[in-house]
Parts: C-alpha cells; sequence; structure tokens
C-alpha cells in the first residue's frame, strides 16, 4: 500500500501543474494498512477505515469525498509511474473535447518486476463490445487496463456511481457506459502506472468475470444500436454464444469440449470462419493429443 500511496504524493507537477485531492478508502484491514495510511494523513483529502459492501461501494465513497476537473482511482496493489499525472494535465489540455485518457501500463509481477507494457487501441462503442479482439485476445491484449485510465469529472456527473452490482467488470461498465454516453478518448504513448500481476488478484477468477463482461455487453448486441453494424453485431452475437457454450463445458474432457463446439457451429455455421472460434479448437485439440500422449 505505501508504494501507490507515495506514488500519487510524490507526482511531479503537484501544486504547480495541478491540485491534487488524494481519499485512501481501507476496507477495514488489519494488516498495518491504517499504521501506513496514518503516516501520510496531513497530505490525504480524506481517509477511512470500516467494512464496506465491496471495491465498487468503496470507490464510490472516495468520490464522494473528492472533487476535481480529472479523476482516477488505484487499488492497493498497483502504483503511478513518475510524471504520469503531468501527462495526463497536459493530454487533457491538448484535447478539451475528451473525456477520458489514456497511456501505456505496465504489467509488473508480484515484486515489480517488468513484464510487459499494453495499449490500448478502443476509442468506439463497437470496439469495447468487441471483447474478442481486445479484451479476451490472447496477444496482444489491447483493452484499457483500470490504473492507466483517467477521465473527467464531467463524464462522472452524466454517468453517476460505479455499478455496486458487478464483482468483476465494474471499471469495464464504466468505460462502457461512457462510450454510450458519447465519451471521446485522447491517448498517450508515455507510460502512466504500473499493474501488478499475481495469484490472488481477482481477475484470476476468469470465468467468472468473462461471465460479467458478456452480460454487460448483451444489451448492445441484440439492439439495433446503429452505432454497432448490423454484421458486427450478429458476429459478436455468435461469439458470445460460443464463450459461453466453451465456459459452460470447462469441467468437461477436453473431447467432449471439441463435440460440443461442433454441436454449435452447426446451429451457428458462421463460427466456421472465427479464427477466435478455430483458436478454441486448437486448443482442446491440444489437449487431447497430451492426454493420450502422456497415457
Amino acid at each position: 500500500m505505501e508504494q501507490t500511496i507515495l506514488s500519487v504524493l510524490t507526482q511531479e507537477g503537484r501544486d504547480s501543474d495541478f491540485h491534487l485531492q488524494y481519499a485512501v478508502v481501507d476496507g477495514g484491514s488489519s494488516d498495518g494498512s491504517v499504521d501506513i495510511i496514518k503516516q501520510h494523513d496531513s497530505e490525504l483529502t480524506y481517509w477511512c477505515s470500516e467494512k464496506d459492501r465491496g471495491q465498487s461501494h468503496a470507490i464510490n465513497k472516495g468520490f464522494d469525498r473528492v472533487d476535481g476537473d480529472i479523476c482516477a482511482y488505484i487499488n492497493s496493489d498497483d502504483y503511478y509511474l513518475p510524471g504520469a499525472f503531468r501527462r495526463i494535465v497536459a493530454l487533457w489540455k491538448e484535447n478539451p473535447d475528451a473525456d477520458l485518457f489514456s497511456g501505456v501500463c505496465r504489467k509488473v509481477d508480484a515484486q515489480g518486476k517488468r513484464l510487459r507494457d499494453q495499449c490500448s487501441d478502443i476509442s468506439t462503442l463497437a470496439e469495447i463490445v468487441d471483447l474478442w479482439n481486445h479484451w479476451l485476445h490472447p496477444n496482444p491484449n489491447r483493452n484499457f487496463i483500470q490504473p492507466e485510465v483517467f477521465w473527467t469529472k464531467r463524464l462522472s456527473d452524466r454517468l453517476g456511481p460505479f455499478n455496486e452490482s458487478l464483482y468483476y467488470t465494474m471499471d469495464f461498465d464504466y468505460w462502457l457506459r461512457g462510450f454510450d454516453a458519447g465519451m471521446k478518448v485522447a491517448k498517450t504513448d508515455r507510460p502512466l502506472a504500473a499493474f501488478r500481476i499475481h495469484a490472488s488478484q481477482k481477475t484470476s477468477a476468469r470465468n467468472a468475470s468473462i461471465l460479467e463482461l458478456l452480460d454487460r455487453i448483451a444489451p448492445y448486441l441484440t439492439s439495433d444500436d446503429d452505432r454497432i453494424s448490423a454484421a458486427h453485431r450478429q458476429r459478436l452475437l455468435r461469439h458470445s454464444r460460443m464463450t459461453r457454450r466453451v465456459i459452460e463445458s470447462s469441467n468437461s474432457a477436453p473431447e467432449q469440449r471439441i463435440l460440443s463446439l461442433l454441436a454449435l457451429a452447426a446451429d451457428e455455421p458462421g463460427l466456421l470462419t472465427s479464427k477466435h472460434y478455430w483458436r478454441q479448437m486448437r486448443r482442446n485439440s491440444k489437449r487431447v493429443f497430451w492426454k493420450r500422449h502422456a497415457a
């Protein structure tokens, strides 16, 4: 936690280029976090350590206590890189019509060793609902990563609070609602934040997270929204059904998964032209091969 707090409080340009309001919301932990927070009490706008209703509730509590032109939140595993806030302020001034600002996110391991950098290429509603080319694509990932995303207060006023009924995808839901409201994106190719990857993260519950993502995009795939072409919606609907089928059969033997995907393709022939479909088929075929080889 201390690395996270210091990455905010030591940002270059504070008080000269921007004024900082910083709320720290702790869920009542007993791991020494409160002692760390108290060390920086004089520089915080607000802090608390008390039981909450989940991460979205904690985020909303924090935003209730601060007020500024640019908003962001960061989890205690992650941290901002030097110069991040100054870059975002400059990007905001250069793009006064934009509502969301993003850059490069650096993925690091539990010890902070750099693994790889990632930069989103999402700028439209049609792109954010395409989970398969942005969020679920194996390499490279081209989605937003929460720590490197900033947005305007005027966007917050339009969208309201984070959805507290969501456990995994409250940030995706917020950006999706932003694009639905006409949000414009401005990007920088400079690194802004580090996202720490380790086994205890919520996002490791991959199947449950994907199901929440599918639920979020479903209304856009079954409507006549002209911001997403009919052909694109149909394609994404097929992929959505395929992904649900894969998750439903995740505890089955690879042979059964292959049969399930073949049955789905019989109902959805369009899947036979999908690279995502054949990626799943190859993955399960390899499992069958290694299973038989090991036997």
